[in-house]
């Protein structure tokens, strides 16, 4: 993915050396059939990879975010355990650039459930029905090393569910979600973030059948009057005039009303609208099971709330798998979309990105 994206080589070396030397080690065993699932991937692996796009650059940029928990063989003394988070950390302090913990230790102390007891962390896996308190994201930027050579080419941010916090204090996710922002020690000096919470948190008030609908937060490891916090929240219905009102919060976010046609086609194209009948066959017995899996799977939506504006930024997440007839019509449907409104560099599409990925041995 970083040779198709174009990172130069010094980026790929520095970027797979701490690959291979410091995540691979904390992998666990080979995964097997019996294995228990990470909260990640879509068919349990932990690994989340991601070619990102911007209206901003022609570049594209290489992401990944990973779960960490003991999951092969799993750990059932303490479940909940983050030492192998916290050895990734011990690594990504000394070369990560910027890199400041505060926040994101503010966060663990809320969702985070480590160093309860044994007993307890077992029963909030056994209620929960997993067992990651937090998953770590990268954001692969060669232009760190023109500003820090020798360091490492990746801003972190980490990942907390609720789910944790909501069971052991009797809240809705969503409660969770908004009380662990308002716990951070400093939160009042950034009136910004507070308000955007409100927002939020006015919308929910509005359509309480959304209290349970909290999926994370998330934050980044850098210095807190530059960092971002994400809010996470889950769609479980099936319409876009729906999807529309929670992304602008019933019209409480200003300034959205030239993305809505173009989220709607980016939604239609990658559902494979366009993609010809002919070419449709009937699924084999593996795509079926994979369709459905991603039936299961519901739209999300996270709202980045910064230091430096006072309403939420709002992004969405939605599977295209639910109803694509392959993985080629949501390929070449996003393609369509990037050329129509000015997105395609003019190099290599999508599609021949994401090939050249997988078929590359």
């Amino acid at each position: 993915m970083l040779v198709e994206a174009d990172y130069p080589e010094e980026c790929r070396r520095q970027f797979l050396d701490f690959y291979r030397g410091t995540i691979c080690p904390l992998l666990g065993g080979k995964p097997e059939p019996w294995s228990r699932p990470a909260a990640v991937g879509w068919d349990g692996n932990p690994f989340e990879y991601s070619f990102e796009f911007k209206g901003s650059t022609k570049k594209a940029g290489v992401r990944f975010v990973l779960d960490l928990s003991e999951l092969r063989p799993a750990r059932t003394d303490r479940p909940l355990d983050v030492t192998t988070v916290e050895k990734a950390l011990d690594v990504l302090r000394q070369k990560s650039p910027l890199y400041d913990e505060t926040w994101h230790r503010a966060f663990e102390r809320w969702f985070v459930y480590a160093n309860a007891s044994p007993e307890k962390q077992r029963d909030l896996v056994r209620r929960v029905g997993f067992q990651t308190p937090t998953i770590l994201g990268f954001d692969i930027n060669a232009k760190i090393l023109e500003k820090a050579p020798g360091m490492l080419p990746v801003m972190v941010k980490s990942y907390f569910p609720p789910d944790f916090a909501a069971i052991d204090r009797r809240l809705t996710r969503f409660q969770a979600l908004s009380i662990g922002i308002r716990q951070i020690p400093d939160i009042g000096s950034y009136p910004n973030l507070l308000h955007g919470m409100k927002m939020i948190e006015d919308y929910v008030a509005d359509h309480p059948e959304y209290e349970e609908c909290g999926r994370g937060m998330a934050c980044d490891f850098v210095p807190a009057g530059m960092a971002r916090l994400k809010v996470y929240v889950r769609y479980w219905g099936n319409t876009f005039d729906e999807i529309w009102d929670y992304y602008t919060l019933g019209g409480r976010i200003p300034d959205l009303d030239d993305d809505k046609e173009k989220i709607r086609e980016l939604m239609d194209l990658a559902h494979g609208r366009d993609y010809p009948a002919h070419k449709i066959r009937a699924e084999t017995w593996a795509e079926k099971k994979r369709r459905n899996i991603f039936e299961t799977k519901p739209t999300s939506l996270y709202f980045s709330l910064t230091p430096d504006t006072p309403y939420p930024v709002p992004k969405l997440y939605f599977y295209p798998a639910r109803r694509a007839p392959n993985d080629e019509a949501t390929a070449q449907g996003i393609d369509a979309w990037m050329t129509r409104y000015g997105w395609h560099d003019g190099g290599k599409t999508l599609e021949e990105r994401v090939q050249n990925v997988l078929y590359v041995y």
